[in-house]
């Protein structure tokens, strides 16, 4: 399930570190220059960093990071070599902290390959906070030979203070600083650096023939990389031979280029393809368009039926698929990150990559509204007239929405669409209720005392809200309507200037109102995470529990009349199984998955490993149980509500979820562009689907107008009366 917030957002200083050079280690913060930064420690995020010579750990010096400076989070962080041999590596540290709150503090180590990360842990699950002296934390990853650095730092997410000292890394138990460079070969791939400087083709706009040459290109380039057992043995640069036949589009006869192109790899086994029992197919390939010899001609598309019976592998260069999970895992994927915006082949390679990671491996492709096919000949031309950074960006993010994914997005820090939406944000929350735009909450930093909340807004810098929408929905990937405007009501106040103009209406009428901005910052609420309604109701927010936190609640809330789940939040704990022991006196199966294949890509089959919640368990809690959900009921949300909704006397109220619920699979595009997908399908007991659908709530609820304005919870209210009601 997707993470809620994500800190591996930095443009990263590259330093290159060669096989014979001696490497400065600096973990213990000990060496200085000029009283700045340790020496060889980097600045992420926009916290006061310090060295600090009175508070430490061992030594003469720790690192603090304060809350004081900045709005989003603080980070010190220190590059290491990868060029070392092991299976795990281990980061330990010690840490203090001061009134650390709204976030969480943490070691944080990262390694990476191609420019994509490929491990990661930053502690916040451990939801570290408050005030604390000196205490040794660790964090451990599978170790990834071959790859290219190594970032270990502590991070300050919220308010407070963290001092950090006396790092230590280690590879299977071994120091790092005492362990011997690797020498590592390159690989045949590595080898091919042709393309290193870019893809040497640029074309502007497209003539019938290019069009037409480009789709067919598309679709084979993308087949042959997820079916030519050559491709998956990773001696070849699938991105470098595409731009290799790129030049030759102009062709009419280049159905025939294309297969003397694919001939060209050595030869294969074939076998015959057998397909699972019918019960146990959920989604068949769409490959039928290379038997089609009014698409293609007839030799190309004889020679694509022979590498679809091509005898493959489970695991293949560029794909494979997570242990136990079965979600995608894309691998050895070039992120391009100081691309040229001019170089067509690079921005084709970005779309036909995409294209064909959802048409093979993306489980929910038979749910979009459009013609996957459709959106490949309508964003060739596209991706190929833009002019720069931006218009690239903005192109990709269209794209992105078209798979209608609530967890595809442009994740991490973008410096265009931070840009595009404002660098600034008016310190109001605001919502769509019954379709309006009405203001929320007044955050903390909000000082003009001229809106309320229950306002609606009307119009933002002379824009109407309506207009807004129709110009910029597009860019708000989401499974559904409702989640889209979710996400809109995040960057609707955000501009660049230091104020914005809006024109509100309330229950007096309707003003023009100046609002001062500031710096954007995520405004996140932090409630308690459970208390007593009217003594005899439990009340559970799971947004906010800490790790093993549920069981010391239930054990509190055993004898209460009725128990309030509110899933209108991102679960802060994994509580599937914890809490449904509690409401369960047996097992009782909640879910069903699909997963897919690299034997037969596009092929998506049921799952055998159903999960089950409850137990055995004779103090089970035998109250009514109402369980809240909304648009921000996402992924483990979901799939939280669909465990406890088994419960006999369970009632689920509210409105449509963000119908995005599975392990969650990273994209890496050109430029450096960061996405992800739901993974794996995750479907009802009935198999009825909840990608995009969502939980369909047992009383169908949402707050209104005059509810915010007159601060009621309504969807709590209906809570406690139907737990009140005998």
């Amino acid at each position: 399930m997707k993470k809620s917030f994500l800190f591996v957002l930095i443009l990263l200083i590259n330093v290159v570190f060669s096989q014979a050079q001696e490497v400065f280690y600096n973990l213990d913060f000990e060496k200085t220059v000029d009283n700045d930064l340790p020496t060889g420690w980097q600045k992420w995020g926009d916290y006061s960093l310090e060295i600090d010579s009175t508070n430490f750990y061992s030594g003469k010096r720790a690192l603090l990071i304060d809350s004081k400076v900045g709005d989003a989070f603080g980070c010190v962080a220190y590059e290491l070599p990868a060029n070392f041999k092991g299976k795990k590596i281990t980061l330990e540290g010690y840490i203090k902290m001061e009134n650390a709150t709204d976030g969480f503090v943490g070691l944080l180590m990262r390694i990476d390959k191609d420019g994509q990360s490929v491990a990661f842990d930053n502690m916040q699950k451990q939801k570290l906070q408050g005030t604390s002296d000196w205490k040794k934390y660790s964090i451990t990853l599978d170790f990834k030979e071959n790859a290219d650095r190594i970032y270990v730092a502590g991070i300050l997410v919220g308010k407070g203070k963290a001092w950090f000292d006396n790092f230590k890394v280690s590879i299977d138990g071994k120091p790092i600083e005492k362990l011997k460079f690797v020498e590592r070969e390159l690989s045949i791939v590595e080898k091919d650096n042709e393309f290193d400087s870019g893809s040497k083709f640029e074309l502007n706009q497209l003539n019938e023939i290019q069009k037409r040459n480009l789709f067919v290109l598309g679709k084979v380039w993308g087949f042959v990389k997820y079916h030519h057992p050559v491709i998956a043995e990773g001696t070849i640069s699938w991105d470098y031979e595409l731009f290799r036949i790129l030049p030759k589009i102009d062709n009419k006869n280049f159905d025939d280029d294309l297969v003397k192109w694919i001939n060209k790899l050595r030869t294969f086994k074939t076998t015959t393809q057998k397909l699972p029992k019918e019960d146990q197919i959920k989604l068949l390939p769409n490959t039928k368009w290379i038997s089609d010899t009014n698409f293609i001609s007839a030799e190309l598309s004889a020679l694509l039926q022979k590498v679809n019976n091509a005898d493959r592998k489970d695991k293949s260069y560029y794909i494979k698929l997570h242990n136990r999970v079965g979600n995608p895992d894309f691998t050895n994927e070039k992120v391009y990150e100081k691309m040229d915006y001019a170089d067509t082949g690079i921005k084709l390679l970005a779309v036909f990559r995409y294209w064909n990671m959802i048409e093979y491996f993306f489980p929910n492709r038979h749910l979009m509204d459009e013609n996957w096919d459709t959106v490949l000949a309508e964003f060739i031309p596209r991706m190929t007239e833009t002019k720069d950074k931006k218009e690239y960006t903005l192109t990709l993010l269209e794209l992105i929405g078209k798979i209608q994914d609530t967890h595809a997005n442009i994740w991490r820090y973008n410096a265009v669409l931070d840009t595009y939406f404002g660098e600034n944000i008016a310190p109001i929350k605001m919502k769509f209720i019954e379709n309006k735009a009405i203001v929320v909450k007044l955050e903390e930093d909000f000082k003009d005392g001229n809106v309320a909340v229950g306002d609606e807004i009307l119009s933002v810098n002379g824009i109407k809200v309506e207009d807004w929408l129709k110009n910029n929905l597009k860019y708000f990937p989401a499974s559904n309507y409702p989640t889209q405007l979710r996400d809109v009501a995040r960057k609707l106040l955000r501009s660049n200037e230091k104020s914005i103009q809006l024109t509100i209406e309330n229950r007096t009428g309707t003003k023009n109102v100046a609002v001062n901005t500031v710096k954007y910052k995520y405004y996140k609420d932090e409630p308690l995470s459970h208390k007593e309604i009217n003594d005899n109701i439990g009340y559970i927010y799971p947004g906010t529990l800490k790790k093993g936190e549920i069981k010391e609640i239930m054990d509190k809330f055993l004898s209460k009349k009725g128990l309030i789940v509110d899933m209108r939040c991102y679960p802060s704990d994994f509580i599937v199984f914890s809490l449904s022991n509690y409401l369960l006196n047996e097992k009782k199966d909640f879910v069903k998955f699909t997963t897919g294949s690299v034997k037969t890509p596009g092929l998506f089959t049921m799952r055998g490993d159903e999960e089950a919640a409850g137990g055995s368990n004779r103090d089970y809690y035998k109250g009514k149980v109402v369980i809240l959900i909304n648009e921000d009921t996402q992924s483990n949300a979901e799939y939280t509500t669909m465990a406890l909704r088994v419960t006999p006397n369970a009632t689920v109220v509210g409105s449509t979820t963000a119908g995005a619920d599975g392990n969650v699979s990273a994209i890496y595009l050109p430029g450096s562009i960061f996405t992800y997908i739901s993974g794996i399908g995750v479907l009802n007991p009935d198999r009825s689907e909840t990608q995009r659908v969502g939980i369909i709530p047992d009383v169908k609820m949402e707050p209104t107008v005059n509810g915010i304005r007159d601060g009621k919870d309504e969807l709590l209210d209906k809570a406690i009366e139907l737990i009140n009601n005998n």
